[in-house]
C-alpha cells in the first residue's frame, strides 16, 4: 500500500511538533524565578523584600535583615488593582507585632505603597 502525500505530511508535522515540544520542555529557558522566591513586606516600614526558597524552608514572619525583628510577611501585587496585599493567611500574625506602619491595613491586608516597588533581595 502506497502512503498518500497527506498522510506523509501529517506524520512529518506531528514529528516536528513533538521535537519542538521536547526541546522547549528541556531547555529550561530564562523565565521568571517566581516559584523559587517569596515576596515579603516589612509591616513596620512598608519596604518590600524577596527571599530565595530554593533548597530551604522559611519561617514566617521572616526576620528583618537589619534588625532581626520578625516583621516581614508574605505579600503579592494584585495586577488588576495595582495594589499590594499581605497574604490573608498571615494577617493574624499582625496581632503579635508592635509598631505596624499606617501603610498597612490590618483588616484587609492592603499595603499602601507604589505598585512599581521592586523587592530588595535579602539572600
Amino acid at each position: 500500500m502506497q502512503a498518500k502525500p497527506v498522510q506523509i505530511a501529517v506524520i512529518v508535522i506531528g514529528l516536528l511538533v513533538g521535537v519542538v515540544g521536547i526541546v522547549l520542555a528541556t531547555s529550561g529557558g530564562g523565565g521568571a524565578d517566581l516559584a523559587n522566591r517569596m515576596v515579603l513586606i516589612d509591616v513596620k516600614t512598608g519596604d518590600v523584600y524577596s527571599v530565595s526558597l530554593q533548597g530551604r524552608s522559611v519561617r514566617l514572619p521572616y526576620p528583618h535583615p537589619d534588625t532581626s525583628e520578625s516583621t516581614l510577611l508574605p505579600a503579592s501585587l494584585d495586577e488588576d488593582t495595582n495594589t499590594w496585599y499581605l497574604s490573608n493567611r498571615y494577617l493574624k500574625a499582625l496581632e503579635n507585632i508592635e509598631g505596624i506602619s499606617d501603610k498597612v491595613d490590618t483588616e484587609s491586608g492592603k499595603v499602601d505603597i507604589p505598585a512599581d516597588t521592586k523587592p530588595q533581595s535579602i539572600d
